[in-house]
């Protein structure tokens, strides 16, 4: 093992080219924050989009592109491509909304093996949380091709996904929605009616 970025702050969610070139990052320091691409050896580490509330990359299976999440506040963000090679902007976007009582971040993102679909987390109409899927078209509105795939149980929130190289396995992280009031006894703080101290 060895260190790869060298920004001293917080770097998240490392993807990286097919071909091993490049490792595309989030970094959350104050004064360069956004996605950066770095090679394995550390050397040629660039910026490619600036900027805060960039999250959760992941590279396309031909390397070209970086899906991400921009995220305006808790409640809405963004899904959007760049390009891997200098960052520009891809004319695609899905938007992400999300509930106070989520505890996770949606819209964590995952390329199908052909690079022709995005699939990822988000929430529904009824605010349950799952995994949905959404044809990948730069320049037009794919919205009408979206479809649910796993999830969207109403005890249960999606927080993360993984996808088979061969695409036919989804793998999902769920945290369960639990609101209760415990009682915790014998802490020793208060000794218990008639214990001896």
């Amino acid at each position: 093992a060895h260190q790869v970025s060298q920004d001293g702050e917080d770097n998240e969610n490392p993807t990286q080219t097919a071909d091993g070139k490049w490792i595309v990052y989030m970094s959350g320091n104050g004064k360069q924050p956004g996605l950066w691409k770095v090679h394995p050896d550390g050397t040629g580490g660039t910026c490619i989009v600036p900027g805060t509330n960039i999250l959760l990359p992941d590279v396309s299976p031909d390397g070209q592109y970086v899906a991400y999440l921009h995220q305006a506040n808790a409640l809405e963000g963004t899904i959007r491509v760049a390009r891997v090679e200098d960052g520009s902007a891809v004319p695609f976007t899905i938007p992400i909304q999300s509930s106070l009582n989520a505890a996770v971040t949606q819209g964590r993102t995952r390329w199908t093996p052909d690079g022709k679909h995005l699939v990822f987390t988000a929430m529904d109409a009824k605010g349950r949380f799952g995994v949905a899927i959404q044809d990948f078209v730069p320049g037009k509105d794919t919205r009408a091709s979206r479809r649910i795939l796993a999830g969207f149980d109403p005890d249960w929130i999606t927080e993360s996904l993984g996808l088979s190289p061969d695409g036919k396995h989804l793998v999902l992280s769920e945290s369960e929605r639990v609101f209760s009031v415990m009682v915790a006894e014998g802490t020793g703080i208060v000794p218990r009616r008639g214990a001896v101290r």
